[in-house]
């Protein structure tokens, strides 16, 4: 018979408690650690943590997180653990620093009760882990250094989907030294055979061991359920679920009752909430049999079921009938507002469901838990319809809902609840109001300009002549940002900058600080367009700290992205970079970790990082498996570009064509067509490049408010791919091809050159001044020189000298360079420079480039990097156009006018071509072609 009741042997797990051990060991030490035990359900993750905490001899705190439905109970584990964490609290829903103020709370009280004696905090089933749980983690392992202290967490490895929120969590943990894995696998045929042996008070049969260790395939949980199947003589059934019911059949009516109504309260419960919801007399001898037989198990203040499994299959057995009366009952005792949503929709009880999810996604918002939140303030809005007389407007949910999907990125879910809210307000506040939150959620979305302007301008109007008011404040501030959704060419800058004003002095005088610093980021603003760049960037910090202090968490985000963005701006790629990762830290700790903000900045720190060459394809941008899918897109479209350089040209196409059909997100578009134009050129796609870069900047002109260095990038992209298209045309000697590949690139020049006058004259002045702008106009005015057959040495000197602050964009510039010293003679310098430049490629991983550079390298006899050079191709298809006419006896007059290009110029490649030749004369280049078979 199995041995019901009894501990569960611990076999086969000593590597593993070793692990274990020595970390607790350490952290005795003084050398805080954590450590992460991951397996498959049932494996022997909890068996295993239950044998380190009854052999440690120091303090243990224990919780569990639970999956309750998807209702989500924020900070589970942690009150579980701890008892009774702070409180949190703040009149504004959107007010985050209860939470940092809780997270240091629990960091105190443990680092205080570790002092004393070294602590071991388990938490166990991280996979169902909410939001703030998985906050408050990374909180406390990332402060882990010479405390006493020990944290384990358990999960499952087969519940990590692709998009499982715990990810990005693990993924944050694995970068930390202080972190350990340990993966708990299955056991070998052996082992469980072993394991079954030692659960069993009676010697079993080989064959029956043998049979049992198969049919759990190594699972521990698996292999005591078939044991204990076994022993009851009911056999081994084909499914688990039919093994566990048919461990709760064996039990008395009234052990099954309790059993079955322990199912429903979906974690642990206390032995009064059972008492009153089964009404068994003799409840204490019910409980007795269920904990014997290991159905149940004792647990603080109550009961739980010995493994989740179980209690899911046994939730599942219950007639529709029963699951409501069960809830029911549980309706009726439960406090936490999330637990009475979930338990009273169940049992059908449909207005206090409503009530409850209301306050519930209010505790979440002040728990900094907009996604769960959310889904709370979701089920609020389904349930409005269906209850007579709700005790909340419409309105309020639709705005709430707006509120919480912004902040947790669900951009467009964001969008349609404010505009529910706009057609629901009824007086000018709410109104203008509801309107004001429409903006905020739209202006992610570039291409909604003429729905912005509408909703500010009609805010605007309800509320201009009323008294000041934070409502006015708002609006006042939303109108400083006039330039984001008209073109400069309407605008008085000034007077958006008094709105600025006027928006942070009425809100500084009634109190409404984070309008007030709102205001003042927009101020900074204008402080950098009047030329103060360095009193800007000193204003957002400020800003930003004040910011925080008042709670205004995206008021901080906003700050720091703009600070962000003008260092890098100035090229200070460092300090950029470094903002970055502020930003990604404090939006998680705030709840904010997909704003859009937060997305921008892991946008901006990957273009920063690619500027200075060091992320190239298939280097993580982070892990973004949990974003929501509109920021998972953005994020995916900003490494289009470097697999495009990395000739990653398939992974681009796929890519591309996939996300050109599930958003029209502006930013996201502009990424993937310079990615697919990039991919183009490098592919000898040299048509398909023009055309693709002729749509992207006719696209580019449609957007109410153009960025002036995007079309300065295309306008590069066409100007490079015309002029090989114009070299392939005069080898070929196809002039008319050529000229019409000229006068092509020379329009698009003059039409990019003047392609931004809608932009904001002090924003273009500044953006003119970028060095990504001044990169992208020396490599224009060098491309064009190219274009027209001349590759000005000294104009790709300038762009060499410009690219300094791209290392791709310079070494492409350094390889026309080097072509263009080479046509003229200079060997040396043209060797140096492509040393240079293949070192950069490789670094840059832009494997097209690297190859083209030792394409030119062996061509013009040089030795890059053990490449070995060769005599073919040595001039360029324009310099053996010109040997071919000077073969034929023509004048360089003659030759000028035959090619379309200047006496001068003319003269320039014949000069070229001898010098390549070592030829003294116009006849002894025609010789010495004929020779090396250049000339047939």
């Amino acid at each position: 018979m199995p041995r019901i009741g009894s501990g569960v042997p611990l076999v086969a797990r000593q590597a593993e408690l070793a692990a274990l051990e020595s970390a607790l060991a350490a952290a005795s030490e003084g050398r805080a650690g954590a450590v992460l035990l991951a397996g498959d359900a049932g494996v022997g993750k909890s068996r295993l943590l239950a044998e380190l905490t009854a052999r440690a001899g120091v303090t243990v705190l224990t919780g569990r997180c639970l999956d309750i439905e998807g209702a989500g109970l924020p900070y589970l584990p942690f009150v579980e653990a701890l008892g009774q964490l702070p409180v949190a609290g703040g009149s504004r829903l959107d007010d985050a620093m209860e939470q940092l103020r809780l997270f240091e709370a629990v960091y105190t009280e443990l680092a205080e009760r570790a002092a004393d004696n070294t602590v071991l905090l388990a938490l166990e089933d991280l996979h169902w882990a909410d939001a703030g749980t998985r906050g408050l983690l990374l909180f406390l392992v990332s402060r882990l250094s010479r405390q006493r202290l020990l944290i384990v967490g358990t999960y499952r490895l087969d519940d990590l989907h692709r998009r499982h929120p715990l990810r990005p969590l693990l993924t944050e943990l694995a970068r930390l030294s202080t972190v350990e894995r340990i993966e708990l696998r299955p056991f070998d045929r052996t082992d469980a055979m072993a394991f079954v042996a030692a659960l069993s008070d009676s010697v079993l049969p080989e064959a029956t061991l043998r049979s049992i260790a198969d049919r759990s395939e190594g699972n521990a949980f698996f292999c005591e359920e078939l044991t204990a199947v076994y022993g009851s003589g009911t056999g081994v059934p084909s499914g688990l679920a039919d093994v566990l019911l048919a461990r709760v059949e064996h039990l008395g009516p009234n052990a099954q009752r309790v059993v079955r109504a322990a199912s429903g309260a979906g974690g642990a419960v206390e032995h009064s909430v059972l008492q009153a919801v089964t009404e068994i007399g003799d409840l204490d001898e019910a409980l007795r049999e269920a904990v014997q037989h290991n159905v149940l198990v004792t647990a603080d203040h109550g009961y739980a079921f010995r493994h989740a499994l179980l209690r899911e299959a046994v939730y599942g057995d219950l007639l529709p009938g029963e699951r409501a009366r069960l809830h029911g009952n549980y309706a009726r005792l439960v406090t936490s507002p999330a637990s009475l949503a979930y338990h009273s929709l169940q049992s059908n009880d449909l207005p206090k469901a409503l009530t409850a999810s209301v306050q519930a996604a209010e505790e979440a918002a002040e728990l900094r838990a907009p996604a769960e939140a959310l889904r709370h303030v979701e089920q609020a809005l389904r349930l409005f319809e269906a209850v007579p007389d709700p005790d909340v407007t419409e309105y309020s949910l639709q705005r709430l809902a707006s509120r919480m999907a912004l902040a947790a990125g669900e951009i467009e879910r964001a969008v349609a609840y404010a505009r529910a809210a706009v057609a629901l307000a009824d007086d000018p506040e709410t109104g203008a109001e509801a309107r004001h939150q429409l903006v905020l959620t739209l202006f992610p979305m570039q291409s909604e300009s003429a729905e912005i302007a509408a909703a500010a301008a009609e805010a605007w109007d309800l509320i201009k002549d009323h008294p000041p008011s934070v409502v006015q404040a708002k609006i006042l501030a939303l109108r400083a940002l006039e330039w984001r959704w008209h073109g400069g060419a309407v605008l008085d800058l000034d007077v958006l900058e008094r709105f600025a004003v006027r928006a942070r002095d009425i809100a500084t005088r009634i109190g409404a600080h984070d309008i007030a610093v709102d205001a003042m980021v927009t101020l900074s603003v204008f402080t950098y367009w009047h030329d103060k760049p360095d009193e800007a960037l000193a204003m957002l910090r400020d800003t930003a700290t004040r910011a925080a202090a008042v709670g205004a968490y995206n008021v901080e985000l906003r700050a720091l992205a703009n600070a962000m963005i003008l260092l890098l701006d100035q090229g200070r790629t460092g300090p950029a970079v470094a903002i970055a990762d502020e930003i990604a830290d404090r939006a998680a700790a705030v709840g904010l970790t997909w704003s859009d903000y937060a997305v921008t900045s892991r946008m901006v720190r990957a273009e920063a990082l690619f500027h200075a060459g060091e992320l190239a394809a298939g280097d993580s941008d982070g892990d973004h498996s949990a974003a929501p899918p509109r920021a998972a897109l953005i994020i995916e479209s900003a490494a289009l570009y470097r697999l495009a350089i990395a000739g990653r040209f398939e992974e681009v196409d796929a890519a591309a064509a996939r996300i050109m059909t599930s958003t029209d997100d502006a930013v996201t578009i502009e990424r993937v067509r310079l990615a697919v134009a990039e991919a183009a050129l490098w592919r000898g796609r040299l048509r398909e490049a023009v055309d693709e870069c002729a749509r992207t900047l006719d696209w580019l002109a449609e957007l109410p408010h153009p960025v002036p260095i995007r079309s300065r990038i295309v306008g590069t992209i066409t100007l490079a791919a015309l002029a090989d298209l114009a070299e392939q045309a005069w080898s070929r000697r196809d002039e008319e091809a050529a000229r019409d590949a000229i006068a092509e690139g020379e329009r698009l020049y003059e039409s990019v050159m003047a392609h931004d006058t809608r932009t904001l004259e002090r924003q273009w002045r500044q953006e003119m001044r970028s060095p990504e702008a001044v990169c992208m106009d020396a490599r224009m005015h060098a491309e064009l020189s190219r274009l027209r057959g001349e590759s000005d040495v000294e104009a790709w000197r300038v762009a060499v000298e410009a690219g300094k602050h791209t290392k791709y964009w310079q070494a492409v510039a350094r390889w026309r360079l080097a072509e263009a010293l080479l046509a003229g003679g200079w060997r040396d310098e043209a060797a140096s420079e492509l040393h240079t430049a293949h070192a950069d490629a490789v670094r840059c991983g832009a494997n097209p480039l690297r190859a083209a550079i030792e394409s030119l390298a062996r061509r013009a006899r040089i030795a890059v990097d053990g490449v070995e050079p060769d005599s073919d191709d040595l001039l360029t298809p324009r310099e053996l156009a010109v040997l071919e006419l000077v073969s034929s006896g023509l004048t360089n007059r003659q030759i000028g006018d035959r090619l379309y290009i200047s006496e001068k110029t003319a003269s320039v490649h014949l000069s070229r071509v001898m010098a390549k030749l070592g030829a003294s004369s116009r006849t002894e280049a025609v010789s010495l072609a004929y020779e090396r078979g250049l000339l047939a």
